[in-house]
């Protein structure tokens, strides 16, 4: 992550991903679907801590919020057996998704969150946008598109009982 001090109380971070494709298959490429989980996850927990909020809307480029965030844990564990899984063939997308791992666990985070796009959630969208309280995450649009689907398709797989808090959706982020 890159960014710089505007002043004493405010800091501006660019979000930089750099994809290196090796010359020789020696060594495995990190599927873009976890790189964006685990740098999303890490990004909400060093803002969690430095900032004391748990509340944020992830917004584009150009200002839209496209998902209302909530982190609930940061020190989630969270296990998996992915050959039974019927909603992965939903996302085909999302390449990691894809393997044939039996078991696996990861760390991970567990968050809240809220879609907005497509005129969703307006009213709940301004209300958050006009706290104060709550951080906002800006990425490249296409991102948090790709975060939204990533959210569904974690959201899909956990036993319909755990997968809504309130009005709000649960999914966990690995990290």
């Amino acid at each position: 992550m890159l960014g710089e001090t505007m002043s004493s109380e405010t800091t501006k971070f660019y979000m930089t991903e750099i994809i290196i494709q090796p010359s020789e298959r020696n060594f495995s490429i990190i599927p873009r679907s976890r790189f964006v989980q685990n740098v999303v996850a890490q990004c909400l927990v060093e803002l969690s801590a430095a900032r004391s909020t748990f509340r944020f809307t992830i917004q584009g480029h150009d200002g839209k919020a496209y998902i209302l965030l909530w982190l609930l844990n940061s020190d989630s564990l969270v296990i998996e057996s992915l050959g039974s899984s019927k909603s992965i063939k939903k996302f085909p997308l999302l390449e990691d998704s894809l393997k044939e791992d039996s078991n696996s666990a990861w760390n991970a985070v567990k968050v809240l969150y809220q879609p907005c796009i497509k005129n969703r959630n307006e009213k709940l969208s301004s209300a958050w946008e006009s706290d104060i309280s709550i951080h906002s995450l800006t990425l490249p649009s296409a991102t948090c598109l790709e975060l939204l689907l990533i959210l569904s398709r974690n959201n899909a797989t956990l036993p319909p009982s755990l997968r809504s808090m309130n009005s709000f959706q649960v999914a966990f982020l690995k990290m």
